[in-house]
């Protein structure tokens, strides 16, 4: 059984189990990772749909439910990639009968949530990690060194967008009961850099959302200001042409990326431009970010490594989001202070 402390030097590979295992992201990117770690073992699965096919091509165990799955005894740490809404409930249970939890963004639906999912995981003396993936590829940890090298206080503007055509209407991000909407679905990717770069919270935001017939945000914009007169913009969308953007402007250059928050393994390279136009490259190891992001869970349950994104962090970018939905709902500027 693999130990929870940290500084164990238990070597094992981490037994995983995953829940709402047929969600696209569980089969095209983080199953796949999970096999492809040297550091875990995919020991099992629980699925509403395709659970039978799943199991049997993977060769694990099948649980016709998610709280038998979260209680095995062969399990060490849980994957949850189910909606929204359920995050919450799902990652108490399986704190509550020791199991680590990697869970899907967003961690939960409001910042109070959040905290108490972080309380549970201390209380219970196990790890819990947010599965925002960007932050662990070597390009996005060599931009923020980047930008922290040309001091964030010159940094004067961040803008952020992520948009997309989701066209299946049956998905859950077009249900707002649970916990749909653009910018729950992306503000991470969105928010995450714009925190970092800035060394802590906005003092006020403004949001504006276009709202589908179900009553979600299929469109958002943010804008959010900092006492250091630094001003980011963010978009986030399920009715737009396909496009993932993020552009720091400094006093003196500008960096620009593209396929910025779901990064390939060709995605190893951006340029920083200073006041003249002479362009400065940084090219990174191609990497897995999936995989990156498994291996660290890993780590943090053997005691080989800290937290490379500290859940403080979690919580930072759901209070943007509350406020955010909040401005846009009521019409008005949003303070955080």
């Amino acid at each position: 059984m693999v130990k929870s402390k940290h500084g164990s030097n238990n070597t094992e590979k981490v037994r995983i189990g995953v829940i709402g295992a047929s969600s696209f992201v569980a089969q095209v990117a983080v199953i796949p990772a999970i096999l492809e770690s040297r550091k875990a073992k995919l020991v099992a699965m629980a699925s509403r749909s395709n659970a039978k096919k799943l199991s049997h091509r993977h060769g694990v165990d099948l649980y016709d439910n998610y709280e038998d799955l979260m209680r095995a005894e062969n399990v060490d740490a849980v994957y949850i990639p189910i909606p929204n809404s359920l995050h919450a409930e799902a990652v108490n249970f399986a704190l509550s009968n020791h199991k680590h939890v990697l869970c899907e963004k967003p961690l939960a639906m409001s910042e109070q949530q959040a905290k108490e999912l972080i309380a549970s995981a201390a209380s219970n003396q196990r790890i819990l990690m947010e599965a925002y993936m960007t932050h662990y590829h070597p390009r996005d940890q060599e931009l923020m060194k980047v930008v922290s090298a040309r001091d964030a206080v010159r940094v004067r503007n961040i803008y952020a967008g992520f948009t997309g055509s989701l066209d299946r209407k049956e998905d859950f991000r077009w249900k707002p009961e649970m916990g749909g909407g653009s910018l729950r679905d992306v503000g991470i990717y969105l928010i995450s850099p714009i925190l970092q770069a800035a060394g802590g919270l906005p003092y006020s935001v403004v949001g504006s959302a276009s709202y589908a017939a179900t009553g979600v945000d299929e469109s958002f914009t943010g804008l959010l200001n900092f006492k250091d007169g630094m001003t980011a913009t963010i978009f986030s969308s399920f009715v737009s042409g396909e496009g993932q953007y993020l552009r720091f402007t400094f006093e003196k250059g500008r960096i620009s990326l593209t396929n910025a928050f779901t990064p390939t393994l060709r995605d190893n390279l951006f340029e920083v431009s200073d006041q003249s136009g002479k362009m400065q490259s940084f090219k990174t190891k191609p990497a897995n970010s999936y995989l990156e992001m498994i291996n660290h869970f890993c780590d943090l349950i053997n005691g080989r490594s800290t937290p490379s994104r500290p859940l403080s962090a979690s919580v930072e970018t759901q209070r943007v989001i509350d406020h955010l939905l909040i401005s846009a709902q009521n019409e008005k500027i949003e303070y955080l202070e």
